[in-house]
């Protein structure tokens, strides 16, 4: 049965990177009228190789260069419907400025970013657009030549109490990607940030997610990181919602299990491809700056305005920034994290 759809609508990808062209290469392959807008280096890409999108649980497509519109240039968002924003979120505020410049006035604007503020910036910067917070749950590797590998589970959230993107949804059903509907996403979002502290230790270890986390003092790592924010959303009145199979309030605990045990447990509630990394382990192989500040670094900004402390996530920060920009993991061992962790912690 053919899965494609006709619309008469246009989406907009802006900062067509990983997360963003595996998206919209599913969207296209399911007959979606999508441009891309990204780096001239994915672009070559996809112009050489085509887009060939594969996921843990075995999706296989592959969308042809000629049928990818991947452009360089922010005004090829003008006439788009739908524009889903997935730029780094230190980028968020100058692409507004982009998106109020060129987009028209009736465009829905979508965050699809990491990290809790980026729909606030958004809306502070277009006051005149509808304006929707939304969250990817899961993990996209670039495998080089086009190939984008989809490593782990979840729907995508999306913010959307005045039904403004209807037709959006239906495109993402019809892609295969399940669409989870919220009146409000804050909750969630700072939910999906507890499991986001693990992006800067996978990236500072230089491993795959599943044998990061298959070592016990790698998961005590995060389980101290989780815990120190789990006291500041405390303190700061926010609850973490469960999220599929995942209590957020028992992670600490199911994380310092033994490892047998731990697999056990945590074989019910995540699946993880083996060859899955986090996006902050791609963004140190290619040298590029992280989003650290939003993610172990907001729990450190949370902690200070209401007047708590959180060491362990305020390391992290150190050591990711320390080694951002150097093209490579350090591949710190979870033993020689732990000693770098206790060092600026005394």
């Amino acid at each position: 049965m053919d899965s494609t759809i006709e619309t008469q609508y246009k989406v907009a990808i802006v900062g067509a990177g990983s997360i963003g062209c595996y998206v919209g290469g599913c969207l296209t392959s399911a007959g979606v009228d999508v441009t891309l807008i990204g780096r001239q280096r994915m672009q070559q890409q996809l112009q050489s190789n085509g887009l060939t999108l594969t996921d843990w649980c075995g999706r296989q497509e592959y969308v042809a260069p000629e049928n990818i519109n991947y452009s360089l240039e922010i005004s090829a968002l003008a006439n788009a419907d739908f524009i889903l924003v997935t730029v780094k979120s230190g980028d968020t505020e100058a692409i507004a400025l982009d998106i109020a410049k060129y987009a028209k006035s009736s465009a829905v604007i979508v965050s699809l970013q990491n990290g809790v503020t980026n729909g606030d910036v958004l809306r502070k910067h277009l006051p005149m657009f509808t304006v929707l917070s939304g969250m990817v749950p899961f993990n996209v590797l670039t495998k080089g030549e086009g190939q984008l590998h989809c490593g782990t589970e979840g729907n995508v959230a999306l913010e959307d109490p005045n039904n403004s993107a209807v037709e959006l949804i239906a495109a993402f059903d019809s892609a295969r990607l399940s669409v989870d509907i919220y009146n409000d996403l804050r909750n969630i979002q700072w939910t999906k940030l507890l499991l986001n502290l693990n992006n800067a230790i996978n990236a500072l270890s230089g491993i795959p997610l599943l044998e990061e986390l298959s070592d016990r003092a790698y998961r005590r790592i995060l389980a101290q990181a989780i815990s120190e924010a789990l006291t500041v959303f405390k303190a700061a009145g926010i609850e973490p919602v469960r999220s599929g199979k995942v209590r957020p309030k028992i992670i600490p605990l199911v994380l310092s299990l033994p490892t047998w045990l731990y697999k056990i447990v945590a074989s019910s509630m995540l699946k993880i491809d083996p060859t899955a990394r986090s996006s902050m382990y791609e963004d140190f192989m290619l040298g590029r700056q992280t989003e650290i500040d939003y993610l172990n670094g907001a729990i450190v900004d949370l902690a200070k305005v209401h007047h708590q402390t959180s060491p362990i996530n305020a390391a992290i920060t150190q050591l990711v920034k320390e080694n951002a920009g150097k093209t490579g993991s350090p591949c710190l061992s979870s033993l020689a994290l732990e000693k770098e962790i206790n060092k600026l912690t005394r």
